[in-house]
């Protein structure tokens, strides 16, 4: 067995990850010697998820060890002498969060978007965490446990490999496999010798991960054992999970493209498959298929939602396009169309229902539009009907819808423009004073309030949540919240 190195840098441990480990030496038992080479998957798509596989003799003493204890566990498998374990990497809520925009956490401010200028509100939106990430993505490599499929350990060549604590090191076939990024099962394993439709459909979701290709002989056994009579027998939960890796993965155009070379893509996702030799405009240099899953490429970080979002944006374009003289298309409304498309899509394979409302959200809303023309009470509008999280997705969607299309590559001068103009809005409230407000004493007097200390205090009061709590100064607003905080007081 010959020890070899490889040059790429993502293919090796995360500092803190030794960190972690060296902290908690004596106490786990586990180290980096039994680091496996199925966390190559995951380091390579930034992932924050490593895999430790363990066999004799360390066997009895991670077998009894108490996982509950340990925040970082996501999961065990066990299978004929060895055991698996799967952790989230610590220290990394940082490094797997977009942040394209820099603006103060805000509450959610609740109303419905009225007019066709105004954004489609969807429910709140939290952000992703590292642990969602990483349990997007916590289900053992070769199967789910209520699809039948069981643990077979070392399915593949690169999970063979081991990290010695400096190099991985592995025999001459994962060697070589490793170094030119090839997905091989091993010998006289079910994968090899038995391929089912379940692995032609989870397959790609591993090519995604590693941006790896398939062996000629592997791709050829795949098509050969796709059935979609069997795979509607698949249970709903798999097809998630194979869905989920293929967006999460290093380069999901990776496994969308396998996918539809093995002949699956039709029916697994039967809607981005249509947009296939369906051109575009001068503004695009490829069809709707192709720039759907490069935008999806074009999101950094492997974060679902945004990830989703960008696969499916333009997907309404299919069912919407209209080719005009000159062989230019247009796409009147496919935004709207496409949110009704993301809602099935979401639904079909049982995403759970507030990140569907996040991801559809985007869709229809990723062709929101801002001009010089726009007020200071129209931006207001808007920064109250959208949270700071959900600016910071539509602009980070919009980046990777304009990165997909080949041609452009930064956003869009009006982008940028609307990012100046409220950073102008909330750096003129920060400096607002109590004159200031649209209301005053003889507002609250209407409302019944009695001249007084309690009348100033109010008045600060109001002044602080427009600068903090982002309620605008309006009039009708800075009633109503005055009106609340008046019952709360006789309450």
């Amino acid at each position: 067995m010959t020890p070899f190195v490889s040059d790429h840098p993502d293919y090796y441990p995360p500092s803190h990850l030794k960190d972690w480990l060296e902290d908690r030496k004596g106490i786990l038992p586990i180290s980096l010697q039994d680091l496996s080479g199925e966390s190559l998957r995951y380091f390579r798509s930034k992932n924050p998820v490593a895999v430790f596989r363990v066999s004799d003799p360390a066997l009895e003493s991670i077998a009894a060890f108490n996982t509950e204890s340990m925040e970082e566990f996501l999961q065990s498998s066990t299978g004929p002498g060895e055991i698996k374990w799967m952790i989230s990497l610590p220290g990394l809520s940082d490094d797997y969060h977009l942040r394209f925009l820099r603006m103060p956490d805000a509450p959610e401010n609740p109303g419905r978007a009225s007019g066709s200028n105004e954004l489609h509100r969807s429910a709140t939106d939290s952000g992703d965490t590292t642990s969602d990430i990483a349990k997007a993505l916590d289900v053992d490599d070769h199967g789910d446990s209520d699809s039948g499929l069981d643990f077979q350990p070392f399915e593949l060549s690169v999970d063979t490999l081991r990290f010695d604590g400096e190099r991985w090191s592995g025999n001459e076939q994962a060697r070589a496999d490793y170094l030119a990024g090839i997905i091989r099962p091993l010998d006289g394993t079910d994968l090899a010798d038995h391929p089912s439709t379940a692995d032609v459909l989870r397959i790609p979701g591993i090519a995604s991960m590693l941006d790896f290709d398939l062996d000629p002989s592997f791709r050829a056994a795949l098509k050969n054992a796709w059935s979609e009579e069997q795979a509607a027998r698949l249970n709903r939960k798999f097809l998630r999970k194979c869905f989920q890796k293929i967006v999460c993965g290093a380069r999901p155009s990776t496994g969308f493209l396998i996918m539809d070379a093995l002949g699956a893509l039709d029916w697994f996702l039967p809607d981005l498959a249509k947009g296939k030799g369906l051109t575009q405009n001068r503004y695009h240099s490829h069809d709707i298929f192709y720039h759907l899953i490069y935008a999806c490429d074009a999101v950094d970080q492997p974060i679902l939602k945004l990830r989703l979002a960008a696969l499916l944006h333009d997907i309404g374009k299919s069912d919407t396009r209209r080719e005009q003289p000159g062989g230019e298309a247009t796409f009147h409304n496919h935004e709207v169309v496409g949110a009704r498309i993301t809602e099935r899509i979401m639904r079909r394979f049982g995403f759970d229902s507030n990140l569907g409302k996040r991801v559809r959200f985007l869709v229809r809303n990723h062709m929101f539009h801002y001009t010089s023309e726009w007020s200071d009470r129209a931006v207001r509008r808007f920064m109250q009907k959208v949270s700071p999280s959900q600016l910071e997705d539509l602009i980070a969607l919009r980046l990777a819808d304009r990165k997909g299309s080949g041609k452009r590559q930064a956003l869009p001068r009006a982008i940028k423009d609307l990012i100046r103009h409220i950073e102008e809005i909330k750096r003129q409230e920060r400096e607002l004073k109590v004159r200031d407000l649209q209301i005053g004493g003889n507002d609250l007097m209407e409302l019944g309030m009695k001249p007084g200390p309690e009348m100033g205090d109010l008045l600060k009061s109001l002044l602080d949540q427009v600068k903090t709590e982002g309620i605008p100064n309006e009039r009708e607003a800075l009633l109503e919240a005055a009106r609340r905080q008046l019952l709360e007081t006789i309450a």
